[in-house]
């Protein structure tokens, strides 16, 4: 009986071993990226402005032997992926600022090698009034301006036919009408919305109260939990969500919009933390059509549908539900 016990022991290692060598040949050997060089240009860059022209933007390329992917952390904030190792980024705070860059390249089995360089970079936009605009000098809250037709609205990025030219800056595919997200049990969080600028400095924090819901397009409802047992349509609908931390908005030149140069301030917002204005579609990155001290209209371009550009209309007044007892 020992004997065909031990006998049975040896075989299940053997077994186990085989397994393993199984394993090394179908994952192949673990090989680290090896002479990681990072080159970059800064744009504008001449003997005389060696911090180049004051766009901020610059071109980096990273090169070894057996990588498979490249990421950056671009010392200010914000990250960046390369296959192939070339990536622009744009660098935004004001005046010559030293950023310490760094790439890190993945080879096969995740192993991976890292360089970082020192880069100084000039950059000169600001929307000085569009930051006193959006805080007030100091801090101001903005809501659904729920009273205009189309305050909330999707429209085209493409060119699509018969269309007049209008089609490609506002909400052309649906305007809500005013008051059109009231009354409906799916959409009730979506008007109660805060959205706070506040000046720091030079800066501007900016900070999303959802009083714990946010209202999703429905095609990111299963990513956050949806559809709710209501939802049997799998319509857009508010789901229990936590709001993203405050953060520094970053100003950056509108440089790729479809809205004509007197239909646009050209200035876009890119707000921190994955946050965004209420309504969710996955991005970040808002582009101002115009502003006052007390209306706003914003662009965003859907993350998971580029086609779709939506338009938010904001104000500083507080919106008033005119049938409260509706829902």
């Amino acid at each position: 009986m020992k004997y065909y016990y031990k006998l049975l022991i040896v075989l299940i290692l053997g077994v186990l071993f085989q397994s393993c060598q199984d394993d090394d040949t179908e994952f192949g050997a673990v090989i680290a990226p090896s002479n990681l060089v990072l080159n970059f240009d800064i744009q504008g860059e001449t003997v005389a402005d060696p911090n180049g022209d004051g766009t901020g933007i610059v071109v980096f390329n990273a090169m070894s032997d057996n990588a498979l992917n490249y990421t950056y952390d671009f010392g200010d904030g914000r990250n960046g992926s390369s296959f192939d190792g070339t990536i622009e980024h744009r660098f935004v705070e004001l005046g010559v600022i030293s950023y310490n860059v760094t790439v890190t390249a993945t080879g096969t089995g995740g192993a991976a090698t890292t360089q970082t360089v020192i880069i100084d970079v000039l950059s000169t936009f600001d929307d000085a009034e569009a930051k006193d605009f959006l805080t007030g000098g100091t801090s101001k809250t903005w809501y659904w301006s729920v009273t205009e037709n189309g305050h909330w609205g999707v429209g085209p990025t493409n060119l699509i036919g018969g269309q007049s030219p209008d089609a490609y800056y506002t909400p052309a595919f649906f305007p809500v009408p005013a008051f059109g997200r009231y009354c409906n049990e799916l959409t009730e969080c979506f008007y109660e919305d805060e959205m706070t600028f506040t000046k720091a400095g030079n800066n501007v924090i900016y900070e999303l109260n959802n009083f714990g819901g946010t209202y999703f397009h429905n095609s990111y409802l299963t990513q956050f939990g949806g559809p709710s047992a209501l939802n049997t349509a799998n319509a857009d609908e508010c789901l229990p969500f936590t709001a993203p931390a405050p953060g520094v908005v970053t100003f950056l030149p509108t440089l790729d919009t479809d809205a004509p140069v007197d239909q646009s301030r050209k200035t876009t917002m890119l707000l921190a933390n994955d946050s965004f204005i209420s309504w969710y579609v996955g991005s970040s990155e808002y582009e101002i059509l115009e502003i006052t001290a007390n209306r706003m209209v914003l662009r965003t371009v859907q993350a998971n549908d580029p086609a779709l550009a939506w338009y938010h209309t904001l104000t500083t007044d507080v919106p008033v539900n005119p049938n409260p007892s509706c829902i």
